[in-house]
């Protein structure tokens, strides 16, 4: 089975090309593809589809790193979008249908860098409980939700990027033991399908943001919640319209100008290498 590395940041995936062949995975084929010991090694892996409505290119599914299947993620997206672009090189853009919808990339400079960056439309997030898993018929907004980590209180922001968030603000996000909060706040009860965890400081740049991934644990990088933590912020009026979100493996450029408005992402996505998986470990 064919298959390509690639990396948005350092959130890496396996992509696995379906569009002539289809390849029926398991979690069991997912979990062994992304061990990093006896694996290729990844965050998760990627199918990609045909498409599934008029106006896309193709479609893509997403794996976790544990098995389970999610929502979206920025990083895979605008891995997907950069591979598909060279068979896609007249088009003005990329649409690429996901589970939160069917997204926009386009292929554009970031920073006077050389190398190519992608600017996704992620869609206009979900602001409401109900939106985040929180049990609520009503139109209430996610902000100021109390969860416990260790024996402290914090208020989150829920935020929906066709997947789930919980942002908090702190002051100083490289104290914040990752390792034990980040688990504690993706199991709340509150969430009914779990959620993903951005913990962000306000910084004279933007914003720094470390997160912990639903099924996945600690990632270098997200793009799902990086948006997530921009329209937190926003909401609670610490940023303005635009801002550099810094995380551990680097930065992205997000865009929200509010409510009713969909969020703009811009950042690299980085082809490692192509492979072949044998064996039985390794079969989908």
């Amino acid at each position: 089975m064919e298959f390509m590395k690639w990396h948005g940041l350092g959130n890496d995936f396996i992509l696995l090309d379906c569009r002539k062949k289809n390849i029926a995975l398991t979690a069991v084929a997912v979990v062994a593809m992304c061990d990093r010991h006896v694996g290729i090694g990844a965050d998760g892996v990627v199918r990609i589809l045909p498409p599934r409505t008029s106006e896309a290119i193709a479609a893509m599914e997403i794996y976790n790193a544990d098995g389970t299947i999610a929502e979206m993620c920025g990083n895979a997206l605008r891995c997907v979008a950069k591979m598909l672009a060279p068979e896609n090189a007249d088009a003005p853009s990329l649409r690429i249908d996901t589970s939160a919808g069917t997204l926009e990339a386009m292929l554009c400079r970031m920073n006077g860098q050389d190398e190519m960056a992608v600017r996704v439309n992620m869609g206009i997030p979900g602001l409401r409980r109900r939106d985040v898993g929180i049990d609520d018929d009503g139109e209430a907004l996610a902000q100021s939700i109390p969860i416990t980590v260790d024996n402290s209180v914090l208020p989150f922001t829920g935020v929906s990027m066709g997947n789930p968030h919980a942002v908090t603000f702190v002051t100083d996000v490289d104290s914040v033991p990752l390792e034990r909060w980040g688990p504690q706040v993706e199991t709340a009860a509150v969430f009914r399908h779990r959620t993903n965890a951005e913990f962000v400081e306000v910084v004279p740049s933007g914003l720094r943001m470390r997160v912990w991934e639903r099924g996945v644990g600690i990632t270098k990088a997200c793009g799902t919640g990086a948006c997530a933590a921009m329209v937190a912020a926003v909401q609670n009026g610490l940023v303005s319209t635009r801002a550099t979100v810094l995380l551990d493996g680097g930065t992205l450029a997000i865009e929200w100008k509010g409510n009713g408005c969909p969020v703009y992402m811009t950042g690299p996505a980085v082809h490692v290498y192509d492979g072949i998986i044998k064996g039985s470990k390794g079969d989908a």
